[in-house]
């Protein structure tokens, strides 16, 4: 077994603790500079045609919902968009009553 040679410098605690943190925070920072989830998809609009598929609704359904504020739509010349991450957004797990 191959030993290598062991070198103590002196440090306080609280120096020790600091030099963790801002090696961790680097690694941490460089992970999520590389793996950030992509906003393009979480962006996109969506025609009330697409929104519409997903919903599974009829068109007045999200025609009430739009009104009420349920889900914003957006205005862009005469056509109406809806962003795919307000409809995410709105999704509601629901969790069944032990009655």
């Amino acid at each position: 077994m191959k030993s290598s040679p062991l070198h103590f410098y002196q440090t306080t605690p609280e120096e020790l603790t600091n030099d963790i943190l801002k090696g961790v925070d680097s690694k941490l920072q460089e992970f999520f500079d590389r793996f950030q989830p992509s906003k393009k998809e979480e962006e996109e609009l969506l025609t009330l045609e697409e929104a519409l598929t997903i919903l599974k609704c009829s068109n007045q359904t999200l025609w009430n919902w739009r009104k009420e504020g349920i889900i914003p739509s957006y205005r862009l010349g005469n056509r109406v968009y809806i962003k795919r991450s307000d409809i995410n957004s709105k999704l509601i797990k629901q969790v069944p009553d032990d009655e």
